[in-house]
């Protein structure tokens, strides 16, 4: 009887530290003038749980997948792998709709920095002005809306939002090449961008036989400057390494 009570005393008191620490959650994230995110906070012990394991089914995958060095430090990993959980999740069909739109990364970018003619503006919503190089990458496989500005950044027209690879190419994609095509990477298809060869800003067409899945990371290196090249020699697509020694492809089954 005594144990008993005893343990209806200890259960108060570990609910009552419970809510104690729930009640010191935080998060704060808030951009950089260097156009970084700066992430801290303290989470609840349920939602810290479901972070930690969603962080660690992202490094798993990559450690199962990761093709030669990665020079990456576990920082950084578990950085990349916050990214990629945001991303699925900003993927997903059954997003909620906010101001009659489902949540989206947006970039905005001058029409004459895409066809090369003059040294413009991209730049994302939240932290500021990004490379040409990274707003190529990020316009291989988005949503595209186009404005057209009269005088002081008047609106003209607005077209409407379409895709560059359409649902139907993109699944023709993925079927061929079932995931990521970097040598040695089997991240799968729901992990990776469609990525134009030869980039349509730069007159390259969006059809199956100028685009390829890559995952984020090897997105990331083939868009880099001075990284990993990629290029179609006789229709095959063909890595090469920043020292210009050639990767092995990986055929699609």
């Amino acid at each position: 009887m005594v144990g008993f009570w005893r343990q209806q005393v200890d259960n108060a008191h570990d609910l009552r530290g419970d809510d104690a620490a729930h009640a010191r959650r935080r998060l704060h994230a808030s951009a950089t003038y260097l156009g970084m995110v700066r992430v801290d906070g303290d989470l609840d012990s349920e939602t810290g749980e479901a972070l930690l394991t969603a962080l660690g089914a992202v490094l798993d995958a990559e450690t199962r997948s990761r093709a030669g060095q990665d020079d990456r430090t576990s920082a950084q990993r578990r950085a990349d792998a916050l990214g990629e959980i945001c991303r699925q999740w900003l993927d997903r069909s059954d997003r909620p709709m906010i101001g009659g739109e489902r949540p989206h990364v947006t970039l905005t970018v001058d029409a004459g920095m895409l066809a090369g003619r003059a040294a413009g503006m991209a730049e994302l919503d939240r932290t500021g002005a990004v490379p040409e190089e990274i707003a190529k990458r990020h316009l291989c496989d988005a949503s595209v809306m186009r404005v057209a500005l009269s005088g002081r950044s008047q609106p003209m027209d607005v077209g409407r939002r379409t895709p560059i690879v359409p649902p139907a190419m993109r699944r023709a994609v993925i079927v061929r090449d079932r995931g990521c095509r970097f040598p040695g990477c089997d991240r799968p298809h729901s992990w990776c961008d469609a990525h134009h060869i030869v980039h349509w800003a730069d007159g390259g067409p969006t059809a199956v036989r100028n685009l390829l899945l890559l995952c984020r990371r090897h997105h990331r290196m083939v868009h880099a400057p001075g990284g990993f090249r990629l290029e179609l020699l006789d229709g095959r697509p063909a890595f090469t390494r920043p020292d210009g020694s050639p990767l092995e492809d990986r055929a699609p089954p």
